[in-house]
């Protein structure tokens, strides 16, 4: 009979081996689907590559997103994340999370282009928005960000050099507050794993 004392380093081998596992076998079936997009256009089916194609791009995007959505750290300056929540639809992606602190809450989201030329389209549309946005501008992780403060709800939108923006904002800290949470996000980061 064995004996397995669970010690902090065999959890930890054992968690990292079922991540590693996992992440393989997703990686095998997104590798499957995509391979199989050749192997139905070479018997002819047309229809059936197309279809496999679309499924392919699907899981790609999502590997994507969930890729980004890492960023979205647990804990940001003292605030803990709550449930992240992510959407996607037309080419667009939608990663929003609220971070609590005491009775303050900061709410995170990042909006962008799943493919190319939606990001691209976003990154124009963005552009226009933060330059066409009232507001002070300021720089974040050599960013620029339009600050804006209207009825006491102060916004933050920094404009991504992947395209898209990464929005701060909140109805309980100030500012000034709101600024030092997102010079601590990992924003440089985020946006350099877009690219």
């Amino acid at each position: 009979m064995f004996n397995l004392k669970l010690t902090p380093m065999r959890i930890l081998l054992f968690s990292s081996f079922v991540f590693i596992s996992s992440a393989m076998a997703q990686n095998d079936k997104i590798q499957e689907s995509c391979n199989s997009v050749t192997n139905l256009f070479n018997e002819g089916d047309i229809d059936g590559a197309l279809e496999e194609a679309r499924w392919c791009v699907t899981q790609l995007e999502q590997l994507k997103q969930g890729q980004t959505s890492s960023y979205f750290k647990d804990t940001i300056d003292g605030y803990v994340g709550g449930k992240l929540d992510s959407q996607q639809a037309m080419g667009m992606s939608i990663i929003e999370r609220t971070y609590t602190k005491d009775d303050n809450s900061i709410q995170v989201s990042l909006s962008g282009g799943v493919s190319n030329i939606a990001a691209s389209a976003l990154e124009a549309f963005a552009s226009f928005g933060v330059n066409a946005t009232p507001g002070k501008k300021i720089r974040i992780q050599r960013r620029t960000a339009t600050l804006n403060n209207q009825s006491n709800n102060p916004q933050l939108l920094v404009t991504l050099k992947s395209g898209g923006v990464l929005t701060f904002e909140s109805s309980q800290v100030t500012e000034d507050t709101l600024v030092a949470f997102a010079k601590s996000f990992p924003v440089a980061e985020l946006d350099d794993s877009r690219k």
